[in-house]
């Protein structure tokens, strides 16, 4: 009995473009599963956002927070246990962001601000310069006068940017000290802190 036999150019394209597609593709897992290759892939569920988070330290909250509040374009609203304005210092980075949400102001921003000022200690009188200031130039400030304390460090730009962390808008934090936040760009977890500062503070 004779063996048959199928010259190669009796095989249809198709099936070519097939083997070498399976090909590469078993290649390319093989790779990324010894992490030779790394794939980049992002599954976004249809009804599902996806937040992108940022991790901040030391002085990246400074040059991040104040590039942001500069390109706010509908509102922010911050909540801040430690806020120091401090007009004779020319190099304060505190004073920097301060002033920007005076400019957010004029340029039609809504602004929308709690101090904290009174703690379970005593009153924060530190915090007064910052008030007096947002207050003089048409800012919604709030000083908090409840006796519990507010350690809150969180702003939320347009709806859907989120700084939370551990820095204080003073000048030892967001320069000097050791400090730790998170930028968040997502909608729904800007909701659920404009829904918290509303709640208890009504801003």
């Amino acid at each position: 009995m004779k063996g048959i036999r199928i010259g190669m150019k009796n095989i249809p394209v198709w099936i070519f473009v097939l083997i070498a597609s399976l090909i590469c593709a078993i290649v390319v897992l093989a790779l990324a599963s010894f992490g030779t290759i790394q794939l980049a892939y992002r599954v976004v569920p249809s009804e599902v956002e996806q937040p992108y988070v940022y991790v901040l330290v030391d002085r990246d909250y400074y040059y991040s927070i104040l590039s942001d509040l500069r390109s706010a374009n509908s509102c922010i609203y911050v909540a801040m246990y430690s806020m120091i304005y401090d007009p004779d210092d020319a190099f304060d980075w505190a004073n920097d962001l301060i002033r920007e949400l005076v400019n957010a102001k004029q340029r039609g921003i809504n602004v929308s601000v709690v101090i904290e000022y009174r703690t379970y200690y005593g009153y924060m009188n530190d915090n007064l310069p910052a008030y007096n200031y947002l207050h003089s130039n048409g800012v919604n400030v709030k000083l908090d006068n409840e006796t519990d304390t507010d350690h809150l460090k969180l702003v939320i730009i347009d709806n859907k940017i989120v700084y939370v962390g551990s820095h204080n808008w003073s000048e030892s934090a967001l320069y000097y000290n050791r400090e730790t936040s998170v930028k968040i760009i997502s909608e729904e977890v800007a909701q659920s802190f404009i829904e918290y500062l509303k709640n208890n503070y009504g801003i």
